[in-house]
């Protein structure tokens, strides 16, 4: 009995990562995410955000933005690199109170989560 249990736990260690998804799969996703809260931050013009949503929403982005540099390679790691790059700074902006600042840098990283979206998309 023991040994089969034993038996059990081994397989579905080494089976398990075979199921989970491809890095560049993660990547697209969290890129994608990203992309639609950038959006939301350069439109958020009309609407007057709280330092907390401010704050939350600067920290998703920043985690996401380190996610995607973590599972990029090659070509796509540059762009995340700049992406996360901006990121920060849009992070730094908002917990300043510079909401201008933060549309600012959402929209300087836009254009390379695009290159990562589009360079992971299958």
């Amino acid at each position: 009995m023991r040994k089969t249990l034993l038996l059990l736990a081994i397989v579905s260690l080494v089976v398990t990562p075979l199921f989970a998804a491809p890095k560049s799969a993660r990547a697209h996703n969290d890129a994608e995410r990203l992309a639609s809260l950038l959006h939301d931050v350069q439109a958020s013009t009309s609407v007057n955000m709280s330092d907390t949503m401010w704050r939350t929403i600067a920290n998703e982005a920043n985690t996401l933005a380190n996610r995607i540099y973590a599972n990029t390679r090659g070509t796509t790691h540059g762009a995340a690199r700049d992406a996360r790059a901006h990121v920060r700074e849009m992070r730094a902006a908002a917990l300043k109170g510079d909401a201008a600042g933060a549309r600012s840098h959402a929209g300087m990283a836009m254009p390379f989560v695009n290159t990562v979206i589009n360079a992971t998309a299958k």
